[in-house]
């Protein structure tokens, strides 16, 4: 009886997917379901898009606007991760690299209306991911 030895599989070995953490080097920070519009806040992110940590919080502080704060708080957030995951000591050196602002569910509520009726109404909520990224030596 003939007995050979197990050949290790010839199967075609898939790539890596690249995932959009992949694709953003940097310290990131989330905040899902945030109470306010989509629109209004990528009204605000554009102000501070591509701008370093100091002049970006600056920026946010008098803005007066709902957004403003609550991206100062996520743009915060990525700052503490920064120093505490990734042991970077000087967060000034950093820029806000990638700041996306996505649609979020709806929250339903309903108002009563005339004859017995309701209406639906929907209050927006939003994702804000925030990417901060070290500046680079060369411009």
């Amino acid at each position: 009886m003939d007995v050979k030895a197990a050949e290790p599989s010839k199967a075609p070995v898939k790539n890596k997917r690249k995932t959009q953490r992949d694709l953003e080097p940097g310290v990131r920070a989330v905040a899902k379901f945030a109470r306010v519009s989509t629109r209004r806040a990528r009204e605000v992110a554009a102000l501070v898009r591509g701008k370093q940590v100091e002049e970006a919080m600056a920026i946010l502080k008098f803005t007066p606007r709902k957004a403003a704060a609550i991206i100062a708080k996520v743009i915060k957030s990525a700052m503490a991760n920064a120093e505490e995951n990734h042991g970077i000591r000087d967060v000034t050196r950093l820029k806000v690299g990638v700041l996306r602002i996505e649609m979020g569910p709806p929250m339903k509520r309903f108002t009563p209306r005339a004859y017995g009726r309701a209406s639906l109404i929907r209050k927006p909520t939003t994702h804000i991911k925030v990417v901060l990224q070290e500046e680079t030596e060369v411009k």
